[in-house]
């Protein structure tokens, strides 16, 4: 089991098999609505990484002086099943990254990993 705990933001699928384990939260388990801040505040509070596919979470880790940590998905509009090969295939490699790195962004092509 990952040492690590995620929060999955609305903008991804909850009923995805991927996210089937105690380490993953739902902000739409949450609250579907809050703005951003308040996901952001949530993963502060209880030290989850932020998965997203919202580039707004990519500029308030650049600015923020405590960033919560994100993994930004920059993928486009996969479909499911390509969205779950492509977490199968790389998620270790880009969980890797953690104890480095404040933001991740991953592409179909690669990596990068922005340290803190």
């Amino acid at each position: 089991m990952s040492v690590y705990r995620y929060l999955i933001d609305v903008n991804l699928p909850k009923y995805f098999s991927f996210f089937h384990s105690p380490e993953f939260e739902f902000v739409i388990d949450i609250n579907a609505k809050w703005p951003d801040r308040d996901i952001w505040g949530y993963a502060q509070e209880h030290g989850l990484i932020i998965v997203t596919k919202d580039s707004d979470f990519y500029h308030r880790c650049l600015l923020d002086k405590q960033p919560a940590k994100v993994i930004h998905l920059k993928l486009g509009n996969l479909l499911l099943k390509d969205l779950h090969t492509f977490f199968h295939n790389n998620w270790d490699q880009i969980t890797s990254h953690l104890p480095e790195a404040r933001l991740i962004i991953t592409t179909v092509d690669g990596l990068e990993v922005f340290p803190y």
